[in-house]
C-alpha cells in the first residue's frame, strides 16, 4: 500500500467517527469510570499501598493500555489480581514498583512473542477456582474494614485471625455505614441503573452520610494535589530475582482476567479483539505505573459498563482518565472524606460478583474432574498461594483433559480382521483351502493421535498385530500426530517388521503425519512398495502375497 492510499485510509476512519461515536464513548466512559473510582481506590487500600495508590494506577494504566492496547470497549485500571500479589510480596511502595515493572515488562514480552493469545487456552474450570478465590479474597478482606479497623495483611487465615481483636474494638458508626451502603447496592438495580451504576451511587451516598451521621468512621485521609510524579525504584537485583515469580504470575493472570473479559466484550461490541496488542499495552501501562507510585492494572470494572453504554474507542478509556484526574486535582477534598467502610460495601459486592456461584451451585453435577480443578484451584489460591495454584491447577487440569482426551481418540480407533476372500479377486477365492482365513489386520487410526491417548492405542493394538501376518494401517482420517504418538507407531511398525513373515502396508498418509514420522526416523523400516494411497490400494499390495502363501503353504 502507498503513501496516498494509507492518508484515505485515515481520512476515511476520522470521517467515520461522528457525534454519535463521541456521545457513545463519553457517556460509556462516564458510566465506567463511576465504577472504576471507588473500586481503584478500594484496591489501592487491599495492596497495602493506600487509596491514591489505586487513582495513580487507574491513571497510568487506562492511559497507556487505551493508547496502546485499544480493544474496543475495554477500558482499564487496577485489579484485585494486582492487589493480592502486591499485599503478599511488597512490604514498600518501591518494592510494589519493582513488581509492577516487572510484570510489564513480562506483558511486552508476551506480546511480541505472541504468546498473548495462548491465555485463552486456560480450562474455564481453572479460571472459574480463580475467581471465586479472589471474590471470596475481597469479601473477607473487607471484614476488618467494616468493623473499623485497618486492612489486614495476608490471605483469608491471617484476615479470619485478626476479626476477633477487630470486633473488641468495633466501631459501630463503620460497621452501621457498611451494613447501610451494602443494602443500597443490592437495592439499586433494575431501572435504577438507567440513572448511574449502583457503585458509584454507594459511594456518593456514603460519603454524604459519613459526613453528616457517622463521623466517627475511618476515612481514606489525605490525597495528595496535582500529577503523580516520577519516582524511579531503587531496583535491585536480590530482589528482582525474589519477585520475578509473583511478577510472572501477575502477568500471567493478567492476561488470563483479560481475555475472558475480552471475549464478552467482542460479543457485546461486534469486533475481535487482538491478544498481543493488548499485552504490549497493559505492559507499558504497568511500567509507567511503577514509575508513578500506583498499583499494576489490566482490564478494568468498568469495561462491562462501558461497552453496554456505548464506549468503542479509546476516547471511552480517555475519559475514565479524566475524571479520576479531576477527582485527584479538584475533588480531592471530596474524596479524603471517603469512609473506608463504604469502599468495604462496594468491594464486597463486587466480591459477591466474581464468586462463580452457577459452578457452586451445580458442583455436584458437573464432571468430577472439572469440580476437582475448580475447587482445588480455588482451595490454593485461599489457604496457600498464587504460584501454587497455578501450578497445580495447570496439571490437575491438563491431566483431567488428557484423560477425556483419551477417552475420545480411544473409542474412534478401529480394528479389525479382513478375511482373505475381501482381499483376493474371484477368481483367486475358487482356488482357497479356506476362503474364511483372516490373515489381515485393518486398522484405522482416529483424526488425531496425541500422547494422551497413545499408551492406551498400543495396548489394545498390540494383540491385534501380532495376530495377522499382514497389517494394513489406514491413516488417511489422521491429520496431525504429536511426538508422543509418533514413537508408539514406531513401536507398532517394530512389532510387524521384526519377523519377516509379517508385513506392513500404510494407506493414505497425509503430509503432515508423514513428515512427523519420517522427520524422526520412524518410517526406515517401511519398504518404499509398502505405502499406499488408500485402502484399495493397500489390498492390492497384499493380494500377490496371499497367493504366493496359497502356492506354497509349507512356507507359510
Amino acid at each position: 500500500m502507498d503513501i496516498r492510499a494509507r492518508i484515505r485510509g485515515v481520512a476515511a476512519t476520522r470521517i467515520e467517527y461522528g457525534l454519535s461515536d463521541i456521545r457513545g464513548d463519553v457517556l460509556g466512559g462516564l458510566a465506567a469510570g463511576a465504577v472504576a473510582l471507588p473500586v481503584a481506590m478500594g484496591y489501592g487500600v487491599i495492596s497495602g499501598l493506600g487509596a491514591v495508590a489505586g487513582l495513580y494506577g487507574a491513571v497510568s494504566v487506562g492511559l497507556f493500555a487505551a493508547l496502546f492496547g485499544g480493544t474496543k470497549g475495554m477500558v482499564y485500571g487496577p485489579t484485585i489480581v494486582m492487589a493480592l500479589v502486591v499485599a503478599e510480596y511488597a512490604d514498600s511502595i518501591e518494592e510494589a514498583a519493582t513488581i509492577a515493572i516487572l510484570a510489564g515488562l513480562i506483558q511486552i514480552a508476551f506480546g511480541f512473542l505472541g504468546l498473548g493469545r495462548y491465555a485463552s487456552y486456560i480450562p474455564f474450570s481453572l479460571t472459574s477456582g480463580f475467581l471465586t478465590a479472589f471474590g471470596i479474597l475481597i469479601m473477607v478482606k473487607q471484614a476488618t474494614l467494616a468493623l473499623g479497623a485497618s486492612s489486614s495483611a495476608g490471605g483469608v487465615a491471617d484476615t479470619i485471625a485478626s476479626i476477633p481483636d477487630a470486633v473488641a474494638v468495633v466501631n459501630y458508626d463503620a460497621l452501621t455505614l457498611t451494613a447501610i451502603c451494602v443494602g443500597l447496592h443490592i437495592a439499586w438495580r433494575g431501572r435504577l441503573l438507567r440513572i448511574s451504576p449502583a457503585p458509584f451511587v454507594v459511594l456518593a451516598a456514603g460519603v454524604v452520610m459519613g459526613v453528616l451521621f457517622f463521623g466517627n468512621a475511618p476515612t481514606v485521609g489525605v490525597i495528595p494535589r496535582g500529577l503523580p510524579s516520577f519516582q524511579a525504584p531503587p531496583i535491585s537485583m536480590d530482589f528482582i530475582l525474589e519477585v520475578i515469580q509473583p511478577a510472572f504470575v501477575m502477568a500471567l493472570l493478567s492476561a488470563i482476567t483479560t481475555f475472558i473479559a475480552a471475549i464478552r466484550v467482542d460479543a457485546i461490541t461486534g469486533s475481535q479483539h487482538r491478544p498481543n496488542r493488548e499485552m504490549v499495552g497493559q505492559g507499558i501501562g504497568n511500567i509507567a505505573t511503577g514509575f508513578t507510585g500506583g498499583l499494576a492494572g489490566s482490564t478494568g470494572q468498568g469495561t462491562f459498563v462501558n461497552a453496554y453504554s456505548g464506549g468503542r474507542s479509546p476516547v471511552a478509556g480517555l475519559t475514565v482518565v479524566v475524571l479520576i484526574l479531576a477527582v485527584i486535582l479538584i475533588l480531592g477534598p471530596v474524596a479524603e472524606h471517603v469512609p473506608f467502610a463504604v469502599l468495604a460495601a462496594i468491594l464486597i459486592m463486587n466480591g459477591w460478583t466474581l464468586v462463580d456461584k452457577r459452578f457452586l451451585l451445580r458442583v455436584h453435577k458437573v464432571s468430577r474432574s472439572y469440580a476437582l480443578v475448580m475447587l482445588l484451584t480455588c482451595l490454593l489460591v485461599l489457604f496457600v498461594d498464587l504460584i501454587s495454584a497455578i501450578a497445580v491447577g495447570l496439571v490437575i487440569a491438563a491431566l483431567a483433559g488428557s484423560r477425556r482426551i483419551e477417552d475420545l481418540e480411544a473409542s474412534s480407533l478401529v480394528s479389525v480382521p479382513l478375511l482373505d476372500r475381501s482381499i483376493l479377486r474371484d477368481e483367486d477365492i475358487k482356488d482357497l483351502d479356506d476362503p474364511f482365513q483372516a490373515r489381515t489386520g485393518l486398522v484405522v487410526f482416529p483424526d488425531r493421535i496425541t500422547v494422551a491417548s497413545a499408551r492406551e492405542l498400543s495396548r489394545i493394538l498390540r494383540p491385534d498385530i501380532r495376530g495377522h501376518q499382514f497389517v494394513i494401517f489406514d491413516m488417511s482420517q489422521t491429520a496431525y500426530v504429536d511426538d508422543s504418538a509418533a514413537v508408539i507407531i514406531s513401536e507398532l511398525i517394530s512389532i510387524v517388521v521384526a519377523r519377516r513373515t509379517r508385513t506392513i502396508i500404510i494407506a493414505g498418509m497425509t503430509p503432515p503425519v508423514e513428515n512427523t514420522l519420517r522427520s524422526m526416523g520412524f518410517l526406515d523400516r517401511v519398504p518404499a512398495g509398502n505405502f499406499a494411497p488408500d485402502r484399495d490400494a493397500a489390498k492390492e499390495v497384499i493380494r500377490p502375497l496371499l497367493l504366493e502363501l496359497e502356492q506354497e503353504p509349507a512356507a507359510a
